[in-house]
């Protein structure tokens, strides 16, 4: 009586085997499926967006800030 652990190599070949030939998952839709998830990504994307123009307006404000902080600098610089 032989038992398939007595050959380790034909074993991990039909292992191997198996794996190689499993089905491939089905393809994942980003659809969504049910209104509240329709929903939820539109609120998702708008938070998205509102957080964008956010970003801008402190870039902006932190770029004022510098400029500002800079040509006072050179003022000092140049008038004593």
């Amino acid at each position: 009586m032989t038992s398939k652990y007595e050959r380790p190599e034909v074993a991990l070949k039909a292992e191997i085997t198996r794996l190689r030939h499993r089905p491939e998952p089905p393809p994942v839709t980003m659809e969504p499926g049910t209104a509240y998830e329709a929903v939820t990504r539109q609120m998702v994307e708008s938070l998205r967006d509102d957080l964008r123009e956010i970003r801008g307006r402190i870039n902006g404000l932190l770029f004022v800030m510098i400029g500002a902080v800079g040509a006072e600098a050179i003022l000092r610089i140049a008038w004593g």
